[in-house]
C-alpha cells in the first residue's frame, strides 16, 4: 500500500462502522457526498468494501484517487461489553499481586447486599511476583533478576496466559526496571505479546495504571485481527493510502499505533461525531453546545463548552478504570433498534438490547420479529410506509405493528397505543441522561445549543429538547453520517504524558522545564515519523490541583519553556476553570502540577468549517417558500392522527420556514416537527429549530413538555 494516489482530486474518505448502519463520507474540491451501507456482523469490516464502493460511485472517481482515508469502530467497546477478552498474566512487584482485586474499595452499590464485585481481569493463579522496586523519587532500590523474571513467566504461560503485562510500582517515575524485565520476556517469549505499563499509561495511580494496562492486553488480539482485516479490505478496494483510526481523545492515529493501545479507540466512532458537530456549530456561532447522537445501538451525550469538548483521563469501561484522553462522553442503550419488553413486574422497558444489523427492526424486513424504537417510528407515522432507507431498505408497517403486538397484548395496550409508550420511555431515558451530564454537575441545559445527529437523533430531538428546555436545536445537513464527517475534520495526533507531582511555582521552574524538555523528544520522534502531508503543530497541558486534592483539571497551558510569568498564566487559567468546573475559586492555596502532557499534531484536515461541511450540491434560495410533497397521518394524539406535511429536504431552499407539524426526509434520517416547532434552513442547508414557538413568543420561562406539547 505504499503506492501514491492521484493528485488530480484530492479525494478523503471517513467511514463510520457502526453496530446498525456503517456510514461513509467523502470530500473532494471543498465539498462532501454521503452515504450509509449496513453493517455486516460478526466482522464488521465487512462493510468496508461495500461502504467504499457505493462512495466511490457517487463521486465517479477510482479508487486510486483516494489521498486519505480515516474511520471510526466499535470493535474495542464491543469487546470489551461482551468480554471477548484474551487470557493475560500479570508480572508485579513482590507485594503487589493483588492490586488489582483490591481496586479502590469503592461501591457502586453501596446499600445492595447482594452486590457482585466485578470480576477481575486476571485471575489470581495468573498473578506472579518477582522481586525488584523502585522508590517513589525514581531511585533503583532492587534491580529484576533475569533468571527469576523468564521462570515466573514460564509458570504463567504454562497455566494458559496468552499475553503478558508487566507492571511494577512506580514504574511511571522510572520505567528501567519495567522495560528491561519486557525486553527479557519478548526475546525469551516471542510468540507471546508482552505489555509494560509504561509503553501503555505512564501515570500514577498503580490500579488505575495495571487496570488500563491489564485491559490493552485483554483487548489486543481482538483489535490487532480487526484492524489487519480492515486494511486488507482497503487495499482489496484498490485503495493505495495508509488508513487511519480515530482515537477517545478525537485525533486520529496510524493503525500501527492504535494497536499498541486498544483502550484508546473505546470511543473511537463517537468522538468523531462530537468533533462534526463542534464544526457544524461554529459557523453559526454557536460555541456551547450538547451534542446528541441516536444511532442504531446506542445514544452518546457530550457537553461542548466554548468550542472545546470536555476531556476525560479516568474513565471506566465495563466498571474497569481506563487511564488516557478520552472525549468526556455519556451513553446510554438507547437506540433505533433498542429492543422493548415488558419485565416480571409488567413495566414496559426499551434496551439496553439492540436489534443492532441483522436482523434489525422488524420494519427493515429482515427477519426481526422483536419491537423496536424503529418500529415505534412506524407505526405512529414517523417513518412512513414504503420509505426507502438508502438504496437497500424498504419500510414495512405491516411487520412493524405485527411486532408492536408482542408488547402491546401483555399491556393491554393498542398498536399505537404501545408505539407511544416505547417512543415516551425512550425520550425518557435519554433525557434522565442527559440531565446526568448537565444538570446533576451544575450545568443549565438551557444555556446550550441542542445539536443532534445519527439515524435516529432528528427523530427525538424536539422532545428532547422541549423536555430540557433548550430553545435552539441545530441539524447539520446529514445528521446520519455525522461520525464520519468529524473523520474528515480531524488531524493525527498523539499524547505523551509523565507524572511529577510539582508545585505550581516560579522556585520549581528548573524542575518545570526538565520535565517539559523530558517529553519534548519523544513527540518530535513521533512528528518526524509520519507521512502525511501538513502543517505540524503541538499543544501543551498540564493537570493541575490544588494541593491536596484528589481529583485534578486538565488545563491547556503556554509552550516550554516557561518563566515567572507563565507561572502566573497557568494558575490564573487554572483558578478560573475550577471557579467554572466546581463554583469556587481559592486565591490562597497551594497549586500543583499532577501530570505534564504534550500533545504533537499533523494537521491533514483543511479548509474553513464553511469548506469542510458543505453538502455537494448548491443550495438554493430566494424562492417561494417550501412546497410539501404529500401529507401524512401521525398516531401521535391520543384523539387520533394529525395531519403532517411531508418534506424532502433536497427540496428545501435556504431561507425556508417549517412549521410543525412535519416530516422532513432525506437519504440518512428523518426529522420529525411535532405541532408549535419551527425549522429554518440556514445559509448551509443545516437546519436551526425553534422546539416550542409558543414558549418564545409568550417569553415563558415555563417548559412545555412533548406531553403536553402534544
Amino acid at each position: 500500500m505504499n503506492e501514491q494516489p492521484s493528485k488530480e482530486h484530492k479525494l478523503r474518505i471517513g467511514i463510520d462502522i457502526g453496530g446498525t448502519f456503517t456510514d461513509v463520507v467523502a470530500q473532494i474540491d471543498g465539498r462532501f457526498h454521503s452515504a450509509k451501507v449496513p453493517s455486516t456482523y460478526p466482522d464488521p469490516s465487512g462493510a468496508v468494501a461495500n461502504a467504499l464502493e457505493t462512495i466511490l460511485e457517487r463521486v465517479a472517481l477510482p479508487a486510486q484517487s483516494v489521498t486519505g482515508l480515516a474511520h471510526g469502530t466499535t470493535v474495542a467497546t464491543n469487546a470489551a461489553i461482551e468480554r471477548r477478552f484474551a487470557t493475560v498474566g500479570l508480572l508485579t512487584t513482590r507485594g503487589f499481586r493483588d492490586v488489582l482485586e483490591i481496586g479502590r474499595q469503592t461501591r457502586p452499590e453501596l446499600y445492595n447486599l447482594n452486590f457482585e464485585p466485578n470480576p477481575t481481569l486476571i485471575a489470581r493463579r495468573l498473578r506472579r511476583e518477582i522481586g525488584e522496586r523502585i522508590d517513589a523519587h525514581g531511585e533503583i532500590l532492587v534491580a529484576p533478576d533475569r533468571a527469576e523474571a523468564i521462570d515466573e513467566a514460564k509458570q504463567l504461560i504454562e497455566d494458559g496466559a496468552t499475553a503478558i503485562c508487566v507492571c511494577f510500582i512506580n514504574s511511571y517515575v522510572n520505567s528501567t526496571n519495567e522495560l528491561l524485565v519486557a525486553s527479557w520476556l519478548r526475546a525469551e517469549f516471542p510468540s507471546v505479546q508482552v505489555w509494560a505499563s509504561a509503553e501503555v499509561v505512564a501515570e500514577f495511580r498503580e490500579y488505575e495504571r495495571f487496570s488500563t494496562t491489564a485491559l490493552n492486553a485483554a483487548l489486543g488480539p481482538v483489535m490487532v485481527n480487526y484492524l489487519e482485516r480492515f486494511a486488507n479490505q482497503v487495499g482489496d478496494t484498490g485503495v493505495r493510502v495508509e488508513p487511519t483510526l480515530m482515537h477517545s481523545a478525537g485525533g486520529i492515529t496510524r493503525l500501527a499505533e492504535a494497536a499498541t493501545r486498544p483502550t484508546s479507540t473505546l470511543l473511537s466512532g463517537p468522538a468523531a461525531g462530537v468533533l462534526g458537530a463542534i464544526r457544524a456549530a461554529q459557523p453559526h456561532g454557536e460555541d456551547h453546545l450538547l451534542t446528541f447522537d441516536m444511532g442504531g445501538t446506542s445514544t452518546d451525550l457530550s457537553v461542548v463548552y466554548d468550542s472545546e469538548p470536555e476531556m476525560l483521563r479516568l474513565r471506566y469501561v465495563e466498571r474497569y478504570p481506563v487511564l488516557g484522553s478520552s472525549l468526556a462522553i455519556s451513553t446510554i442503550g438507547a437506540g433505533g433498534g433498542s429492543i422493548a419488553w415488558v419485565d416480571g413486574g409488567g413495566r414496559l422497558r426499551v434496551g439496553p438490547r439492540s436489534a443492532s444489523s441483522r436482523p434489525g427492526p422488524a420494519a427493515y424486513g429482515h427477519g426481526g420479529l422483536e419491537p423496536t424504537v424503529t418500529d415505534a417510528h412506524v407505526v405512529i407515522g414517523n417513518l412512513p410506509a414504503n420509505l426507502r432507507l438508502g438504496k437497500a431498505l424498504t419500510i414495512d408497517r405491516d411487520a412493524a405493528v405485527a411486532a408492536m403486538e408482542r408488547v402491546a397484548t401483555p399491556l393491554g395496550l393498542t398498536t399505537v397505543e404501545a408505539a407511544r409508550a416505547v417512543l415516551a420511555v425512550v425520550n425518557t431515558n435519554m433525557a434522565l441522561a442527559a440531565r446526568q451530564s448537565t444538570v446533576a454537575r451544575g450545568i443549565d441545559p438551557r444555556d446550550y445549543t441542542l445539536v443532534a445527529f445519527g439515524g435516529a437523533g432528528p427523530l427525538h430531538a424536539v422532545e428532547l429538547a422541549r423536555e430540557l428546555g433548550i430553545s435552539r436545536l441545530l441539524i447539520p445537513t446529514t445528521p446520519g453520517t455525522m461520525c464520519a464527517m468529524g473523520l474528515l475534520v480531524s488531524d493525527l495526533e498523539t499524547e505523551f504524558t509523565r507524572t511529577r507531582l510539582t508545585a505550581l511555582s516560579p522556585t520549581s521552574l528548573r524542575d518545570i522545564n526538565a520535565v517539559w524538555d523530558e517529553l519534548s523528544e519523544p513527540a518530535e520522534d513521533w512528528t518526524e515519523r509520519q507521512t502525511q502531508e501538513g502543517e505540524r503543530a503541538v499543544r501543551y497541558q498540564a493537570d493541575i490541583r490544588y494541593r491536596g486534592q484528589d481529583h485534578s483539571l486538565t488545563v491547556a497551558v503556554a509552550a516550554a519553556p516557561w518563566d515567572s510569568d507563565t507561572i502566573a498564566e497557568v494558575a490564573n487559567a487554572f483558578r478560573a476553570q475550577h471557579l467554572q468546573r466546581n463554583g469556587y475559586a481559592a486565591e490562597d492555596e497551594a497549586i500543583e502540577i499532577e501530570n505534564y502532557r504534550v500533545l504533537p499534531r499533523v494537521m491533514v484536515s483543511s479548509g474553513s468549517p464553511t469548506e469542510q461541511l458543505s453538502p455537494a450540491g448548491p443550495l438554493r434560495s430566494g424562492g417561494p417558500g417550501p412546497r410539501a410533497s404529500g401529507e401524512v397521518p401521525i398516531w401521535g394524539e391520543e384523539a387520533g392522527p394529525t395531519v403532517s406535511q411531508l418534506f424532502h429536504r433536497a427540496d428545501l431552499e435556504v431561507g425556508d420556514e417549517v412549521n410543525g407539524p412535519a416530516l422532513i426526509i432525506q437519504d440518512d434520517t428523518t426529522i420529525v416537527i411535532p405541532p408549535f416547532a419551527l425549522v429554518t434552513v440556514l445559509f448551509d442547508g443545516t437546519l436551526i429549530c425553534d422546539p416550542d414557538v409558543r414558549i418564545t413568543s409568550n417569553s415563558s420561562p415555563e417548559l412545555v413538555t412533548g406531553a403536553s406539547a402534544l
